[in-house]
């Protein structure tokens, strides 16, 4: 790491972690809407789940790396995300199938838990298998809004994005690609140059399609 890296890190790894847990305090606004409606019906618990799972394996990684600011950053977003899906539980139709997803996520990171404390393997061997499972998580999760754009350009409508979730997930992002960059944590890194680059196109489809043309009215949709 340079020295100019040595001086960033405290500032970056404080408004890294500050900013993340901002954004996972998004969720609250999501559930004021299923409050409001009085039901989830409408509302994927997927982004939910799909949080819970990946700052549960990160918190494992952050232990394996002896990361504090990635523990404590993804511990409140399993505790906050945690929040979330029982709030969502208490309102949807559908517990049952619910039950199962949640169990199942529960499952794997009991087992991932367990291995790592039980396992043979070297220290480096279990860090570099966290990581692959993390790695793949998080490209799953910022793969999510290229959707969102699809929906945008057939559309030729930004009114379905939420401009300021969009720039808080590109300052989010850039943050921890930033982060990953100094500490030289590919893990960190590359899931977060994939997010940032996603950012910035959705970011750009607010200047290429600024408005709704006539005649179109673009779908509503939830977003976490």
């Amino acid at each position: 790491m340079t020295s100019l890296g040595q001086t960033i890190l405290p500032y970056l790894s404080f408004t890294a972690l500050s900013s993340t847990v901002a954004f996972f305090l998004c969720g609250l606004q999501i559930c004021h809407r299923i409050k409001t409606r009085g039901s989830s019906e409408g509302t994927s618990p997927a982004p939910f789940l799909l949080s819970f799972l990946s700052c549960g394996l990160f918190i494992q990684y952050g232990l394996l790396k002896d990361d504090d600011i990635i523990t404590y950053t993804n511990g409140i977003g399993c505790f906050l995300q945690g929040c979330y899906l029982l709030y969502f539980y208490k309102l949807t139709r559908n517990r049952k199938f619910l039950n199962k997803v949640i169990a199942i996520e529960m499952c794997i990171i009991g087992i991932v838990v367990y291995w790592v404390r039980h396992s043979s393997n070297s220290h480096l061997t279990k860090q570099t298998y966290v990581g692959n499972y993390c790695i793949f998580l998080n490209i799953c999760s910022v793969a999510a809004p290229l959707f969102d754009i699809g929906k945008v350009v057939r559309n030729k409508s930004s009114e379905s994005l939420p401009l300021p979730l969009c720039i808080a997930c590109f300052v989010v992002c850039f943050q921890w690609m930033f982060y990953g960059y100094i500490v030289d944590d590919i893990v960190i890194l590359v899931p977060n140059v994939i997010a940032t680059i996603i950012s910035i196109l959705q970011l750009s489809l607010f200047i290429i399609y600024p408005g709704s043309p006539k005649g179109v009215f673009p779908e509503k949709y939830e977003h976490i």
